[in-house]
């Protein structure tokens, strides 16, 4: 049985509350993935080896479900990259009707003033009879990258309670075509001390590579007496978690820019605070509403931040100095960053 033969998908929608299968096959969508994978839930052992007096146990004991955990990485779009990615941060989302049939949604990371539990979903892997509903899955890191004008990659980091359901009884959905988003039309800029003078570092063709890579840090084997069982019927049972708070998240962002001159050291030297550092992944055309072109598009924004001590490096002989990036509290939001997400869909959830 082959490897990539796997089909793997996830719910369109969230959970009501943790750890609630979604039931219904109209609301899964096919998960495109790089890296192939299917899934075989874990259950954690115990025995009687280590008392006094015995060299090795006499039977195990069964104790809980570990997490599920997988990792998907493919090209950023504005489908289901742009849903994981909002799940991932897991702010409210506001969307706006841009133009018939073209739409924008907007979306923070969650305050910790306001929570620490991400919003959590159904994931389904199917390979033969290892065909598996994962319940209570969340986002646990997002990552976004690019290098050289290759596409713009995301890669996502699921963690799930435990909790499954064998088999899924789902029909699974086929994988829907993906829009084509351009790396090479892909746009870096952010806007000097001044909030008005902008530096658009793709048109001064200086980025060679960019990253962004969020850490929510949720916390793993929160258990207490009283967790829900999981059986297997006939075969043996454990336990499996209730909750997944997020942690204190971590937000990483580096540039790698040719060498031009003293400019973005002397920012870093004078600790100047700069304003709206924007990652601009465009794709092809939604509509044409009223003689003009939308398209789909993928935005990463960074209110405020300011420049590290920039490094040296080379990239192919050529000079270059790796700039991590050090984002800000956002006034407004309260995070990190934010996105924003442009497509023909009405709702991202």
């Amino acid at each position: 049985m082959r490897l990539d033969n796997t089909q793997l998908a996830i719910s369109k929608t969230c959970e009501i509350s943790f750890n609630t299968p979604e039931g219904t096959a109209g609301n899964y969508e096919g998960l495109p993935t790089m890296d192939a994978f299917f899934v075989l839930p874990k259950i954690e052992k115990l025995s009687d080896a280590g008392r006094v007096g015995k060299n090795a146990p006499t039977h195990l004991c069964n104790n809980y479900w570990a997490h599920f955990e997988a990792s998907v990485k493919d090209d950023l779009d504005s489908n289901v990259p742009a849903r994981l990615a909002r799940r991932g941060l897991g702010g409210t989302v506001t969307s706006t009707l841009v133009a018939t049939g073209v739409y924008d949604h907007e979306f923070a990371i969650l305050p910790p003033q306001v929570g620490d539990i991400l919003p959590s979903f159904n994931f389904i892997s199917v390979l033969g009879s290892a065909d598996f509903l994962m319940s209570g899955v969340m986002v646990d890191k997002i990552k976004f990258s690019q290098k050289n004008s290759d596409r713009v990659q995301y890669e996502a980091a699921l963690l799930g309670s435990g909790k499954f359901t064998n088999p899924s009884a789902i029909t699974m959905p086929a994988l829907a075509a993906t829009p084509c988003m351009d790396g090479f039309k892909t746009i870096v800029k952010y806007k000097e001390a001044d909030n008005t003078s902008v530096v658009n570092l793709s048109n001064l063709g200086r980025i060679a590579e960019w990253m962004l890579d969020h850490d929510n840090k949720i916390r793993r084997n929160k258990r207490r007496t009283g967790d829900t069982v999981q059986t297997v019927t006939n075969y043996g049972s454990g336990a499996h978690v209730r909750s997944q708070p997020r942690g204190k998240y971590e937000t990483k962002i580096q540039l790698i820019v040719d060498f031009l001159n003293l400019s973005d050291w002397l920012k870093s030297v004078k600790n100047e605070i700069l304003n709206d550092l924007s990652f601009l992944t465009p794709g092809e055309k939604i509509a044409t509403v009223s003689s003009v072109d939308y398209f789909n598009e993928v935005e990463i924004i960074v209110p405020k931040f300011g420049f590290d001590s920039p490094d040296t490096a080379e990239d192919e002989g050529d000079a270059t100095t790796p700039i991590n990036v050090v984002a800000f509290e956002d006034p407004v939001t309260k995070g990190t960053f934010k996105m924003r997400v442009r497509n023909g869909n009405a709702t991202l959830v």
